[in-house]
């Protein structure tokens, strides 16, 4: 199946961070902040995207693999890219199964507060190499026996954003 909408330019798409995430801000100061997730459910949510046969396209992704989506909107959470079109995809209140709230920040909460700006989304690449060489996910199977949260630290000011992660 093919997406319908045609994906926006890595350019276009760092324009509208800058916007959204600058909203909010004064020029040239650095903001940051740390978003906390129970590490089960991150895990959960992450398998479930490397075992999907099928994958849904971001703004920016041009191919489809694996992928955990950070939304910004109502709440801010985490979740599968990975389609599933079975009956039970949802919960029985409506919910995506394969989702995670960031600890504080579950529906009905506005983390522009912290975060500033609208909606935003984010594409967290499962199996690309990061920074230390080791894809999301082998960070994520292998966090230590006593970790609990999977923490993404956002740092942003006018120039961009740079995410890092961890488990705790």
């Amino acid at each position: 199946m093919t997406n319908p909408i045609t994906p926006i330019t890595p350019e276009d798409f760092d324009a509208l961070l800058r916007e959204v995430l600058g909203e909010n801000c004064h020029p040239s100061a650095e903001q940051d902040c740390t978003l906390t997730f129970p590490l089960d459910q991150v895990l959960n949510a992450a398998e479930h995207a490397i075992t999907a046969t099928e994958h849904a396209l971001g703004p920016g992704d041009t191919d489809a693999r694996p992928r955990l989506w950070w939304i910004k909107g109502d709440g801010t959470y985490l979740m599968s890219n990975g389609i599933d079109n079975t009956p039970n995809a949802r919960d029985e209140n409506g919910h995506w199964r394969h989702i995670c709230f960031a600890d504080t920040w579950g529906p009905g909460t506005d983390p522009s507060t912290v975060l500033g700006g609208d909606d935003l989304h984010e594409t967290l690449d499962l199996t690309q190499p990061r920074d230390d060489g080791q894809p999301l996910i082998h960070l994520l199977r292998t966090a230590p026996d006593h970790a609990t949260r999977f923490l993404l630290h956002i740092t942003h000011d006018d120039e961009g954003m740079a995410l890092a992660m961890t488990t705790k």
